[in-house]
């Protein structure tokens, strides 16, 4: 019996491996995920293939100020957590920096949406408006979650109450 099972298993594992490694290399979930924010707005708008067009440019334009400002924010915040035994170090100054470097973001994302709401129609504009005002709302509303005392309070055992 075991030495049926052992074949059967090793197997299985090899498969195992070499799916988990193929996920590893190609990544397929994130690139999906990245096309469909891509073409969010191109489909909620229903762009025109110019329109469509010129976002992408637009798009790449974007992307590539956008990878360089994370890149800088990210070496900055590297040197500002790797400073914790040295003492010569300005933290102020780092951290305005970063600061500075997240304002460029936010100008920048800014000026492209601005650029793309100059691509669209009079009833775009209206859509692209309403698609801008959900998303700095932070999309759909939850409701508020209920204090843990009156989980308790209610007969919802599974926490304890906060002390």
């Amino acid at each position: 019996m075991k030495t049926k099972l052992l074949p059967i298993l090793l197997i299985l594992l090899v498969i195992l491996n070499g799916f988990l490694i193929f996920m590893l290399i190609q990544k397929p979930h994130q690139k999906r995920q990245n096309n469909q924010q891509r073409n969010f707005l191109t489909e909620q708008l229903k762009f025109s293939d110019i329109q469509k067009k010129t976002f992408k440019n637009l798009d790449k334009i974007h992307r590539g100020f956008m990878m360089n400002i994370e890149e800088s924010i990210k070496e900055n915040k590297d040197v500002l957590f790797n400073s914790f035994t040295k003492k010569d170090v300005n933290v102020d100054s780092i951290t305005a920096v970063i600061g500075v470097l997240e304002a460029k973001k936010e100008a920048e994302l800014f000026r492209f949406f601005s650029k793309v709401r100059v691509l669209c129609t009079k009833e775009q504009t209206k859509n692209f408006d309403s698609i801008i005002k959900e998303a700095l709302r932070g999309g759909v509303k939850r409701p508020p979650r209920r204090d843990a005392r009156e989980e308790y309070m209610e007969g919802d055992r599974r926490m304890p109450p906060p002390r």
